[in-house]
C-alpha cells in the first residue's frame, strides 16, 4: 500500500508531465478547442479524425507544421508528367523575320541580302512534343506546297525539331522575291505557314501605288494598281510651243544587268504645242520575280532647249 508520501511524489510527477505537455502543444490544444467551439456553434457533431489530426502532427516534434505547402518548391508549380502533352496536330503562330545586308566578306558587289529567323520567330499556340519536326523550305514564286507537307521546286531546305530549333540565316540576292514554307509536323497531324518576303536594296525607298514621283507640274511619273496590274504614266508639261519633242519611258529590272519588266514607250512630236504630254506603260506584277522595277523616263526638246532623265524605283507587290 502507497504511503502518502508516495501518493504526493506520484501527483507531483503527473502535474509535471501534464505541464509539460501542455507547454510543448499549446498551440495544438488551442487549435483543437477552437475547432471544437466552432463545430458546436454549428451544431455538428466532430469527426474524432477532425480532432486527432493536428495532435498527431503536433505529437512528433520532428514533423513540419507547414500543412498544404510543398517540400520541393513554392507549391505553385504544375509540371506535366509523361503523358499530358496535348495529343493534335501543332498549331503554328505567325512566324516574325527580319532582314539584313549580307556580311561584306559574301557580299563583295553589294547584291546580297540576309533573311534572319531568330529563336523567337518560329512558336506554336499550343504545347508540342519536343521531337515535332519543323522544316524551312526557300524558293521562289514556282514553290509548291503539297498535302502531305513535301514540297517541291525548292531552293534550300533546312530541318529541326521544336525542342532544338535556334533560329536560321539564309542568303539570298537582294531585290529579288522569295516565298519561304515553314511546315510542323507530328503523328498527329501537319501545319505550314507561307511568307512572300525579300531583302530590298536598290528597291528599299521604292514608291508604292498609287504614288508620285518629283513634280507633276513639269516632269513626273505616277503609278497606279488596277486588279494584278501596275501602269506608269511618264508626265511632262511644256510651258510654250516648242519644236522636236520626245518623251519615253521604261521599266526594267533593279539588278545590274537589267531586263525588261514593262514594254518601252515613247512620243516623238515635230511641233508640240504647250501643255500636258504622256506616255504610259503597264505589267502584271504577278508575273515579275523583282520586288521592284528601276523606271526611266527621258525628255528631249529643241527649243526650248531641254534634256532630263527622271529616274526613280516602283514597289512590285509581293502577293
Amino acid at each position: 500500500m502507497k504511503t502518502p508520501n508516495q501518493t504526493f511524489r506520484h501527483f507531483d510527477r503527473l502535474q509535471g508531465r501534464t505541464t509539460q505537455f501542455v507547454r510543448q502543444n499549446l498551440p495544438v490544444l488551442l487549435m483543437t478547442g477552437l475547432s471544437l467551439f466552432f463545430l458546436k456553434c454549428d451544431g455538428a457533431s466532430p469527426d474524432p479524425k477532425t480532432v486527432l489530426v493536428p495532435l498527431l502532427v503536433a505529437a512528433d516534434p520532428n514533423t513540419s507544421a507547414n500543412l498544404g505547402g510543398s517540400q520541393t518548391g513554392s507549391g505553385t508549380e504544375t509540371p506535366i508528367a509523361a503523358g499530358e502533352t496535348p495529343e493534335g496536330p501543332p498549331l503554328l503562330n505567325e512566324v516574325t523575320y527580319i532582314t539584313n545586308p549580307a556580311n561584306p566578306a559574301d557580299d563583295p558587289y553589294s547584291t546580297k541580302g540576309l533573311l534572319q529567323f531568330q529563336k523567337t520567330s518560329v512558336s506554336f499556340k499550343k504545347p508540342v512534343p519536343t521531337n515535332t519536326e519543323l522544316t524551312m523550305y526557300f524558293g521562289k514564286n514556282n514553290m509548291v506546297l503539297n498535302a502531305d507537307g513535301t514540297v517541291t521546286n525548292a531552293l534550300q531546305s533546312v530541318k529541326r525539331t521544336a525542342g532544338n530549333f535556334s533560329g536560321y540565316t539564309y542568303l539570298c540576292d537582294s531585290d529579288r522575291k522569295y516565298k519561304v514554307f515553314v511546315v510542323a509536323k507530328n503523328e498527329f497531324g501537319i501545319a505550314s505557314k507561307e511568307l512572300r518576303i525579300g531583302h530590298a536594296r536598290k528597291c528599299a525607298e521604292a514608291i508604292k501605288s498609287p504614288g508620285t514621283y518629283e513634280n507633276c507640274s513639269d516632269h513626273c511619273l505616277e503609278t497606279t494598281k488596277s486588279g494584278d496590274k501596275i501602269e506608269i504614266t511618264a508626265k511632262y508639261i511644256l510651258p510654250t510651243d516648242g519644236k522636236i519633242f520626245h518623251l519615253d519611258l521604261s521599266a526594267i529590272s533593279p539588278k545590274s544587268l537589267p531586263e525588261s519588266i514593262a514594254p518601252s514607250v515613247d512620243l516623238d512630236i515635230a511641233i508640240p504645242l504647250a501643255g500636258q504630254h504622256t506616255v504610259k506603260t503597264s505589267f502584271s506584277f504577278q508575273e515579275k520575280e523583282f520586288l521592284c522595277a528601276e523606271v526611266q523616263s527621258l525628255v528631249m526638246l529643241n527649243e526650248p532647249f531641254r534634256f532630263t532623265l527622271l529616274k526613280g524605283y516602283v514597289a512590285i507587290p509581293n502577293e
